[in-house]
């Protein structure tokens, strides 16, 4: 990412990008659409149908897991006559351009990418082949976290082509909740911008009032005791009789639902709470029960990508949530609230100046690890100045697995060396294989080389 934002050359890009393919839309015999399988990934998916359905235009659709090579993946879709008459546009796929640029010029069809991650190429746009168009806005100083979720791009894209497609804009409040991780008054740049102009369009409500992101549509009780953003430690994952105590102490009804809260009962829970959330939430008038807050739709859809993606796809259409997706998300939500306060409160670590180890044995499930270690660093449960490496053996591999992760705080102190640049320097001298962006990695490495991670883990930061 460059440091200096150049708003005016990045618009541009996306102008010059809009008016090609609407330039040669009548020319194209079918459009495929390739996103991401999350929050962010299915909302692009979404709005790119949404305007190729409104353009008349063939069009059917895949989603990529970033499980296996672009090669690979893309070795069955792409079509073996190679003809011009095809386009191609990718959603929140990660800019893998040094996998992507050798498959794409061998081609004759358009490639349109459309992606808010950090390049993983050097190489300059000049010396990109002249059938792919790529818009980044992080070539042009904006984050991709802060500043632009992928949702927000392709929404972005598809306005400018077709202006009805504003209608569909609450697609685009979904990746942005899911993406930015934090309340909506805390937006920036073109996610702000964004959710502004649906706003005024009234296609969804804000709301004011107390933040408990993943139990907003629930009993202040339950959102207390399942709040993931933020975790509030002594209430969540606590026993129901517990909070509902200490509610009945500040004279506040448990089953009363969060969003119904007044601001004088807001103002004593939080005072005699401990804990400051409040802020802004976007409401979706189209949908209902769960799926009408976009937070708790965004989580169930990651959730579901991970767990059922034709559910995913599914539910993202639908008006309310199924029985089945109820389920899979009150098991997620109860999952990990206990697994942040068991790290909150029972594993023990090892600290260097610039790290925390922590190692699990047995106290949470290993496919728990990561979600537990990302959430707590976006709530800080840990020292925010240094990266953290939580996990454990891998029995069928006998290696350990390590989710890594750090905060923004962490990339400031340290020069903006992030998760991926410490990984990178990992594997260089103690081998293993992983990989990851600034904020969150992963990596297995041999026992015998954790050992010698956990003493020289300073010297690669």
């Amino acid at each position: 990412m460059n440091n200096k934002q150049d708003r005016y050359t990045f618009l541009n890009e996306l102008d010059n990008a809009v008016n090609l393919f609407s330039d040669l839309s009548d020319s194209f015999n079918k459009v495929i659409s390739i996103s991401h399988n999350d929050a962010d990934g299915i909302s692009c998916l979404q709005i790119i149908q949404n305007l190729l359905y409104r353009m008349n235009l063939d069009y059917d659709y895949f989603i990529y897991n970033r499980s296996v090579s672009w090669r690979n993946y893309l070795e069955g879709i792409l079509s073996r006559s190679n003809n011009d008459k095809m386009a191609y546009i990718f959603t929140d796929v990660g800019s893998n351009l040094s996998e992507l640029i050798p498959i794409i010029e061998q081609r004759n069809e358009l490639f349109f990418i459309l992606d808010h991650h950090e390049v993983e190429s050097n190489k300059n746009k000049d010396s990109h082949p002249e059938n792919l168009i790529f818009i980044n806005p992080t070539l042009y100083g904006f984050d991709g976290l802060d500043h632009i979720a992928g949702a927000t791009l392709t929404y972005m894209f598809a306005r400018n082509i077709n202006p009805q497609i504003m209608k569909h804009g609450w697609l685009a409040i979904i990746g942005i909740a899911g993406d930015s991780l934090k309340s909506m008054d805390q937006l920036q740049s073109f996610n702000q911008e964004v959710y502004q102009e649906l706003l005024n369009e009234e296609v969804f409500e804000d709301k004011e009032g107390l933040i408990l992101f993943g139990g907003m549509n629930d009993s202040i009780l339950n959102g207390l005791k399942y709040s993931i953003l933020p975790y509030i430690p002594g209430f969540g994952g606590e026993s129901t009789t517990k909070i509902e105590t200490f509610l009945e102490s500040v004279n506040v009804d448990p089953k009363k639902n969060v969003k119904d809260l007044t601001s004088a009962e807001i103002e004593r829970i939080q005072e005699h709470g401990g804990f400051n959330s409040y802020g802004n939430y976007a409401m979706l008038p189209q949908k209902k029960g769960m799926l009408s807050f976009a937070f708790e739709h965004a989580l169930l859809l990651n959730i579901l990508c991970f767990k059922n993606i034709s559910a995913a796809v599914s539910i993202i259409q639908l008006q309310n949530i199924t029985r089945y997706a109820k389920k899979i998300y009150w098991e997620y939500i109860s999952n990990l609230v206990s697994n942040l306060k068991v790290l909150s409160n029972q594993l023990s670590r090892y600290e260097t100046e610039n790290a925390i180890f922590i190692k699990i044995k047995n106290e949470i499930p290993p496919s728990n690890w990561s979600d537990t270690a990302s959430f707590s660093t976006v709530n800080e449960l840990l020292d925010p100045y240094k990266v953290l490496f939580l996990g454990g053996l891998e029995q069928k591999s006998h290696t350990i697995k390590l989710s890594i992760r750090c905060t923004r705080k962490f990339l400031k102190k340290n020069n903006y060396v992030g998760v991926n640049k410490i990984i990178h320097n990992i594997k260089e001298e103690l081998g293993g294989t992983g990989g990851g962006h600034k904020l969150a990695g992963g990596i297995r490495l041999s026992i015998p080389s954790y050992k010698r991670l956990k003493k020289k883990i300073d010297q690669y930061i």
